[in-house]
């Protein structure tokens, strides 16, 4: 859709148009991905912990190998500091309505509570963790 748009400005402009994305746009498209990938995880986390406690079926060294992927994945693309924050949030965070998580600066010990991943993703950028 996208070359399509472009070639119809095109046709219209001339040649020398330049199309680009808005910082902005980019910004929420990072945000929706970060979201979507950490929800993701989550899920499977919770349905690999669910399989095990209702059925003894132990799916943890099957998927290890492909959480290996997708943790140095994102330890390439986020940085050690947020993929900390991740996977505690993944792992080890079960009901984040029930419970109270959060996040502490290391500089300030100010702390930032967490019931989402929205917030989750909020929060690390504020205090500019990301690569």
């Amino acid at each position: 859709m996208k070359d399509r748009i472009k070639k119809s400005l095109l046709s219209i402009t001339g040649s020398n148009l330049k199309v680009s994305e808005s910082s902005k746009s980019i910004d929420k498209k990072r945000k929706r991905r970060f979201i979507d990938i950490i929800e993701m995880m989550k899920e499977i986390n919770s349905r690999s912990r669910r399989v095990h406690e209702e059925y003894g079926i132990d799916l943890f060294g099957y998927e290890d190998p492909h959480y290996q992927i997708f943790e140095n994945l994102l330890e390439e693309l986020y940085g050690a500091s947020v993929c900390r924050v991740i996977f505690w949030w993944v792992y080890e965070v079960e009901n984040p309505n029930k419970f109270d998580y959060r996040i502490t600066d290391d500089i300030t010990n100010e702390e930032y509570p967490v019931k989402t991943t929205t917030q989750l993703y909020n929060i690390l950028k504020k205090l500019k963790l990301f690569k």
